[in-house]
């Protein structure tokens, strides 16, 4: 009985987590498609990103796991290809050369392992990498914000349903299979997401105001023009 209340919270925080994540990314995709800027995102950041969640999906799913325990990456990386093809976009590097081979040998990567033409037992000696791979991703963002000291494309919408969604899932997981591979990546992920979130809210709240000059000027002109035209 006790054991049946657990796992009905378990999977009631599972579809609360992949709900959250339907729209995890689409408030920083909107902000760079209107403002045409990816200022402060780094493409290698969200490359780590789908590096990351395409391993735990492909270890997830070959080995059987139950699909609520993980269903939110799929749908979390359909959103990263969206965000990352803007990135590159705005930042004038979807003419190079690497970016169709790479992409290329992504998606055979991929569908390699789920036809099973490459061995599922490779992914327990990648699983292990996720972590590092995810933790560069999120210490990334976090350079780029530093370094620009502009957090204006990044979400902390986006980044507090990340926080959020990684503490439910160390519970989900634990509930579900107890995976120690997930459970430290989980763990790992949380810290460097609230990392990420405290760092965007700090350089939003520190932003400095937009110039006032261009406005003074705009509204001495139209003064000018207007005693000009009487």
């Amino acid at each position: 009985m006790e054991f049946d209340i657990i796992q009905f919270v378990a999977n009631s925080l599972s579809l609360i987590t992949i709900l959250s994540c339907l729209f995890l990314k689409v408030p920083q995709i909107m902000y760079i498609r209107e403002k045409r800027s990816a200022k402060g995102l780094y493409a290698q950041a969200m490359l780590l990103e789908i590096s990351g969640f395409t391993i735990m999906i492909l270890y997830n799913y070959t080995n059987n796991y139950n699909v609520l325990t993980y269903l939110e990456y799929p749908i979390i990386i359909a959103q990263l290809y969206v965000l990352i093809y803007y990135v590159l976009k705005y930042n004038n590097l979807m003419n190079l050369p690497i970016v169709p081979l790479a992409t290329a040998i992504y998606f055979a990567t991929v569908f390699g392992f789920v036809l099973g033409i490459i061995p599922k037992e490779v992914l327990e000696y990648m699983v292990p990498l996720n972590t590092p791979l995810s933790g560069f991703a999120k210490v990334t963002y976090i350079i780029g914000i530093v370094k620009s000291g502009n957090a204006e494309a990044v979400s902390l919408t986006t980044w507090t349903i990340s926080l959020l969604t990684n503490l439910s899932r160390l519970f989900t997981v634990y509930v579900d299979s107890a995976d120690t591979y997930l459970l430290i990546n989980f763990m790992v992920s949380s810290l460097l997401s609230f990392g990420v979130l405290s760092t965007a809210f700090y350089y939003k709240r520190t932003a400095p105001p937009p110039p006032v000059t261009q406005r003074r000027r705009s509204k001495s002109y139209g003064r000018h023009h207007h005693s000009h035209a009487d």
